[in-house]
């Protein structure tokens, strides 16, 4: 994980004014969790992401150190989050490139269950994956995980 998304999540957790144990309730995020990703010591899920970005108004783009571009974005203040959207928008953007799983996996280095899972609504990528996968389709973070069109 790219140490300046830990840094991103410390200044906005500062901009905002919120402590670790505050942004883990408001946000239903553990903060054991939050503590691991602010060290490095561990990746978030796509879930966790989009909550984070959707919190501190920022596209995830932004959050995981992919853009510079911070500008305040407005979005619902719901943080209740639906991946039906990744799995669609993951599975078309395989299709459109006439790809297999396994020829995904292979040229990702994602292992082709994970994929299939994915495509499936059955478990979430973390965030390395979201990366990998966003910068292979050549499409932001956001819209791979459905939060932009």
């Amino acid at each position: 994980m790219d140490k300046n998304f830990t840094s991103n999540i410390k200044l906005l957790r500062k901009e905002f004014n919120v402590s670790q144990p505050q942004l883990a309730k408001e946000t239903g995020l553990k903060k054991s969790a939050i503590g691991h990703w602010e060290l490095g010591n561990r990746t978030p899920n796509a879930m966790a992401i989009i909550v984070l970005s959707r919190y501190f108004q920022v596209t995830v783009d932004y959050l995981l150190n992919l853009s510079e571009d911070n500008a305040i974005i407005h979005r619902s203040d719901d943080l209740n989050v639906d991946l039906t959207t990744f799995s669609k928008r993951l599975k078309e953007l395989r299709l459109e490139r006439n790809k297999s799983q396994k020829d995904l996996a292979l040229e990702t280095n994602i292992s082709q269950p994970s994929i299939n899972f994915w495509e499936r609504g059955k478990c979430l990528p973390n965030a390395n994956a979201i990366i990998t996968l966003a910068n292979y389709f050549g499409v932001t973070t956001d819209y791979l995980l459905g939060e932009s069109d």
